[in-house]
């Protein structure tokens, strides 16, 4: 059906999307044959994200209500897809821990996570290494890495604290839990 209308609505762009690896388990779109136009991932406009929009060879961007266009705050921006990059990174390989995201909406504002997932004050330890250190059940303070003993100082240090419904391993929460 695509191949048929793609010449009107953006040629081989449009159709490019959906060659992509998809991060959920659907994608919305909404094609308009009268207008000639379609809204690639619709579902991100519900979600308060931007979508693209083709029509005549032309690409647009959508955007809610209260978002600027144009040109963003560089920090912001770099901040807002750190943000999106960890919950895309969580909700992807983590999909059924859905208390995880509240420890990293905890850890935002201490700019601890880089770019590249691994926490600035210890580079040798990743967002996934963290994560599965917080969801072992069986942790036992004899076989636990030092390494998380000392990440998990550190946040007793800065007095940062996670709800305990979070954290499931015993260890993990005699240090960071409130």
């Amino acid at each position: 059906m695509f191949r048929k209308i793609q010449d009107r609505l953006g040629g081989k762009d449009v159709l490019s999307f959906y060659q992509q690896i998809p991060t959920q388990n659907f994608n919305f779109a909404y094609i308009n044959c009268n207008k000639n136009y379609i809204i690639n991932q619709v579902d991100h406009l519900f979600r308060g994200k931007i979508a693209t929009m083709f029509s005549n060879q032309t690409i647009f961007v959508i955007h809610p209500k209260g978002r600027l266009c144009g040109p963003k705050d560089k920090k912001n921006s770099v901040v807002n897809s750190l943000h999106e990059h960890v919950n895309d990174f969580i909700k992807t390989n983590y999909p059924k821990q859905k208390h995880l995201s509240m420890v990293f909406d905890i850890l935002e504002p201490y700019n601890l996570i880089g770019k590249n997932l691994f926490f600035t004050s210890f580079p040798n330890i990743h967002l996934a290494d963290i994560v599965s250190f917080f969801n072992n059940k069986f942790g036992k303070l004899a076989t636990t890495d030092p390494r998380f003993l000392k990440i998990c100082k550190f946040f007793r240090t800065q007095n940062i604290k996670f709800p305990k419904i979070a954290i499931k391993n015993p260890v993990a929460q005699k240090y960071v839990c409130a």
